[in-house]
């Protein structure tokens, strides 16, 4: 079973976590590789690269960099993405054209954060991680920015 990994808030109490100030100068928007699916986000965010195997898996990198929105701060600006159950009670948003990856949404709950693909942004360059969660399923020959934490576990579980 794969943890459920992002679209919590930081526990201060873990090793290496802080408080994270949301980032927002503006409104930041984004979509796939082939434009069919569009969103805008319209509330502060933050940032952080997910290390664990689901994130891994469902986008075929060493690791993932998710914004985190607080609930309404994602609108989709033209149809909503296909999603997929990727373990119990999680839903993950994609284009079933092109293959991005733009989402993460726990399946159950309606007024909870969204998780967007940073790399799916039209400026990724405006949000920058604060740290990495998922540490202990890190590949071992994957880099990582030496100047963020590195959490065992998630915000939310030590791992």
């Amino acid at each position: 079973e794969f943890p459920v990994c992002c679209n919590r808030a930081p526990d201060a109490s873990l090793p290496g976590a802080s408080e994270k100030e949301p980032i927002m100068t503006e409104t930041l928007e984004g979509g796939c590789l082939c434009g069919r699916h569009r969103y805008e986000i319209t509330k502060p965010v933050t940032a952080t690269h997910c290390l664990c195997e689901s994130c891994r898996r469902a986008s075929g990198g060493t690791l993932v960099t998710w914004v985190t929105v607080p609930p309404g701060g994602v609108q989709w600006t033209t149809e909503p993405p296909a999603f997929y159950v990727s373990s119990p009670k999680v839903k993950r948003g994609f284009c079933p054209d092109c293959g991005t990856s733009l989402s993460f949404q726990h399946e159950d709950e309606e007024d909870v954060d969204i998780d967007v693909t940073a790399a799916s942004l039209d400026t990724p360059e405006k949000v920058a991680p604060y740290d990495h969660i998922w540490g202990n399923g890190r590949l071992v020959w994957s880099p990582l920015d030496p100047s963020l934490p590195v959490l065992p576990g998630s915000h939310r579980h030590d791992g």
